[in-house]
């Protein structure tokens, strides 16, 4: 083997990345990102990601000038120690980095949260399809009372195609949101998710909502909600010119922030940008009962919208 590649590591994975050597094998493998199962207890799930790539929080970034090696499903590897080798590379730890996990939101004042609400409401387009969007009209409806939401979580989960189907995404935006608002509903949600999950959805998917559960996202989503809790520097890496940011431009200075913070989020991956600011709506309707009846669409549960 040849010199070790030099990696910045998610401390969400560093158990697995610095304990003793287990076996790991490939789970999906793309231009910019390799999925990866680590061979322990807890179902670790790594990423080895180019540096351009969407930085998801068990992410194991490259350097700029190293390209993810060309791998197949399958693929066996090993990690522990420090070090990840794959497909005949070495990949060694060198620095940390710790995955966003938003805090604080509950504190916002509720006009500025609805003001939020409204304005992405308007511009941005529900991504579920219409049994999607009734799973959700149920899910926002038991939370908001207090009942348990798996039929709605059941209902969510797999829901679309790809590594992340669009129903997912809406979890997981849901799930980071209501741990920002430190909604007393984020645990029965994130216990319901996580058990069904691994049954219901890719292993992609479910490894990744179960970092939602803890409050972990991508960068692009906590700079959403800190935008929507107080219009903060956000979005200092949205693209310019990128399409994403072209359908929200024209906003007033007041929603420039929000406007380009979502952009950015509108931007990751082929639709899960859209899922995952579907779920920060959904959550807001759960927290916040009177913004149910803007953002849910079909019945809900006349308590829950009181």
């Amino acid at each position: 083997m040849g010199r070790p590649y030099p990696v910045a590591a998610s401390t969400a994975v560093e158990l697995a990345l610095v304990g003793p050597s287990r076996p790991v094998a490939v789970l999906a493998a793309g231009p910019e990102a390799i999925y990866l199962a680590v061979d322990d207890a807890e179902r670790t799930t790594l990423c080895l990601a180019a540096a351009r790539a969407v930085r998801v929080p068990c992410a194991v970034v490259l350097d700029p000038k190293a390209a993810v090696p060309e791998l197949t499903p399958g693929t066996d590897g090993r990690v522990g120690g420090g070090s990840l080798i794959l497909g005949g590379s070495v990949f060694r730890v060198t620095r940390w980095w710790r995955p966003p996990k938003p805090r604080g939101l509950g504190g916002a004042p509720p006009a500025r949260l609805a003001a939020a609400v409204r304005w992405l409401t308007v511009r941005v387009a529900d991504p579920l399809d219409p049994e999607g969007r009734e799973a959700v009209s149920d899910l926002v409806g038991a939370l908001a009372i207090g009942a348990a939401p798996d039929s709605g979580v059941s209902r969510l989960l797999g829901r679309g195609p790809g590594l992340t189907p669009t129903g997912d995404d809406v979890l997981a935006g849901a799930l980071v949101c209501l741990t920002a608002l430190g909604a007393p509903a984020a645990a029965p949600l994130a216990a319901a998710v996580t058990s069904a999950a691994p049954d219901a959805t890719t292993a992609v998917s479910a490894a990744l909502l179960r970092h939602a559960a803890r409050g972990e996202c991508v960068p692009q989503l906590a700079d959403l909600l800190e935008a929507i809790g107080n219009g903060g520097p956000a979005a200092s890496r949205v693209l310019a010119g990128s399409a994403a940011s072209s359908v929200l431009a024209g906003s007033d200075q007041a929603s420039g922030t929000l406007a380009r913070a979502a952009g950015a989020l509108l931007a990751v991956g082929h639709c899960s940008g859209a899922g995952l600011l579907h779920g920060v709506l959904v959550a807001l309707a759960i927290a916040h009962r009177r913004l149910a009846r803007n953002i849910v669409v079909g019945p809900l549960h006349p308590a829950a919208a009181a």
